[in-house]
């Protein structure tokens, strides 16, 4: 087989030194074909050295020269026999059946094969490694394979089940340091893990679920030689990191973990490795000791990556990245007066003008861009009780009329408190004052009432308390999306927020909509939540919290 025709597969150890390690040691490497020469290729020491190099080395070009050539030798030997099976396959004759032939049939059946498959009787000949002068074997092909195709043999490699879905029984059959080199190779020669779990999902959407999971116990082996630590559990339940961050993360980790190492007797020839921390736990629990709270889950994050591949959420990320932002500016570019039509988040519109086509013959679910979005009510931020709601409600005498019948004044003072609150700026859920009289004339007084038990209880609550909306914009009643149409963009951040919150071990209070909140931020399965008796009253009190929650919340207000 000359170079132009081996492909890049053929190249990879696993394929051409899997075909060569069942018979480098065989005194007689073929039961079909009488090969002529000195066998066996090498001997029992030699193989087993040679069976270990080929499971740590990608390519076969990258084995030391006598390994090299007993693998392209033992891989020609292999193929040829593969070839004259499928000849005698196609004449009718099982190989077991050929092995029972008088030797002069025996030869008939192989010259016949050799003058259709142009096989010389120089092909035959199997000459032993001497030094290395001795030429290799044509069928090894170009050693100066392009990066671009080792890394497409990678991409295939990584793309499977057997590496995502922890699961599956693929999962366990390939060992974790296998799995980690393969993929440190894939980046190392220029893949993206993204890419590569964006085509999975596409593939195998029933099974995308585990990808956190698979990518957080590659990240405690490596980390603690254990993939189920407390370092798996607190990446995916305490720091509640996204799908992409743990992407992030474990790519960052073996772009620094992989290492080229020397072997083979000393030879120069390479091999790549991983380095895993197999003691990292106890370390782990040595540093953490002598650490603060925060200093401890940044560590717990990035371990001793040099350079982190994401900045941890905090409150500055937040405020930077609100996509309210840019609404709240056309606002207030516009004097803190309503715009006239569309009172949204750009990204949203295409979804809100779907949802609204599809509920056109159901006015009372129809979302009202007239008005301003209320996706935050409250110092969110500063929270210590945050009521998890559905959608802010729409009555045409509280939101237009009541709004129509105030001075200008009156109504940039209430646009003001509302951009406000778009912008994670409010103080409190609710506001007393004369001054604040039109903002809950048009609120309708809400939160005054809802909250009136417990700010007597507790007084000065209000400004530990917030409330957060599923959805941002005004309609009749809440009717969530079809699921076909995904979340609204604006909704992926306020699902950041909220596990920004719980991981402040804020209170929750389900005042709406528990098992749509649940599969919206499942993380709030791990949470402090309290549950209201009656879910269309939000009222804070004791005969509305279920199981002892009023007094959680008045706890959490008193701290």
């Amino acid at each position: 087989m000359e170079k132009s025709e081996l492909s890049t597969r053929d190249r990879m150890c696993s394929v051409a030194g899997g075909m060569a390690g069942l018979l480098v040691d065989r005194e007689i490497p073929s039961r079909l074909i009488p090969f002529r020469g000195e066998f066996p290729l090498l001997d029992m020491i030699e193989a087993i050295r040679f069976r270990e190099a080929i499971r740590s080395t990608m390519w076969i070009e990258d084995l030391p020269p006598k390994f090299l050539y007993a693998a392209a030798e033992g891989s020609r030997i292999a193929r040829l026999e593969r070839e004259f099976q499928h000849y005698l396959s196609r004449n009718g004759l099982k190989s077991g059946d050929f092995e029972k032939l008088e030797d002069a049939e025996k030869s008939e059946w192989l010259q016949r094969w050799m003058e259709a498959d142009s096989v010389s009787a120089d092909d035959l000949v199997v000459k032993k490694y001497r030094d290395e002068a001795t030429p290799v074997s044509k069928s090894l092909g170009d050693p100066a394979m392009p990066v671009a195709e080792k890394r497409e043999i990678y991409d295939d490699l990584v793309a499977r089940r057997a590496y995502w879905d922890d699961l599956c029984f693929e999962f366990g059959r390939i060992g974790w340091e296998k799995k980690l080199l393969n993929l440190a190779l894939y980046i190392h020669y220029g893949g993206d893990l993204e890419v590569v779990l964006a085509r999975y999902k596409e593939n195998h959407p029933d099974y995308a679920d585990r990808i956190p999971h698979s990518l957080a116990y590659y990240i405690s082996y490596l980390r603690t030689g254990e993939a189920t630590s407390v370092l798996h559990y607190f990446l995916l339940e305490k720091a509640c990191l996204s799908e992409s961050r743990l992407t992030a993360l474990l790519t960052a980790e073996l772009r620094e973990r992989l290492e080229e190492v020397f072997c083979w007797d000393g030879g120069t020839n390479s091999a790549w490795t991983v380095g895993i921390d197999y003691r990292g736990e106890e370390k782990m629990d040595e540093i953490i000791t002598t650490l603060d709270i925060e200093k401890g889950r940044e560590y717990l994050i990035f371990g001793n990556l040099t350079i982190k591949p994401f900045i941890m959420e905090t409150k500055e990320t937040l405020l930077k990245e609100n996509p309210w932002r840019v609404l709240a500016e056309k606002i207030e570019k516009n004097g803190y007066m309503r715009l006239e039509k569309l009172n949204a988040y750009a990204d949203d519109i295409p979804f809100i003008e779907e949802f609204n086509e599809r509920t056109k013959n159901e006015p009372e679910y129809q979302l009202h861009t007239e008005i301003l979005p209320y996706p935050f009510i409250g110092d969110v931020l500063g929270a210590r009780v945050v009521l998890l709601m559905s959608n802010p409600g729409y009555k045409v005498s509280s939101n237009i009329e009541a709004h129509e019948k105030m001075s200008d004044e009156e109504k940039r003072f209430v646009i003001r408190a509302q951009t406000q609150a778009m912008l994670l700026e409010d103080r409190a859920i609710f506001y007393s004052g004369p001054e604040y009289k039109p903002f809950n004339d048009e609120q309708d007084w809400y939160w005054a009432k809802k909250t009136r038990i417990i700010r007597e209880a507790v007084p000065g609550a209000e400004t530990k308390i917030a409330a957060v909306q599923l959805m941002a914009y005004h309609s009749r009643k809440y009717k969530p999306f079809p699921a076909k149409m995904g979340l609204l963009p604006s909704q992926e951040y306020t699902k950041r927020l909220v596990k920004y919150l719980i991981d402040k071990n804020v209170i929750f209070v389900y005042a709406r909509s528990k098992a749509q909140w649940l599969d919206f931020v499942p993380e709030l399965e791990n949470a402090t939540c309290v549950e209201l008796s009656s879910i269309r009253n939000a009222c804070l009190s004791e005969k509305n919290c279920k199981d002892g929650g009023f007094e959680k919340i008045k706890a959490a207000l008193t701290e």
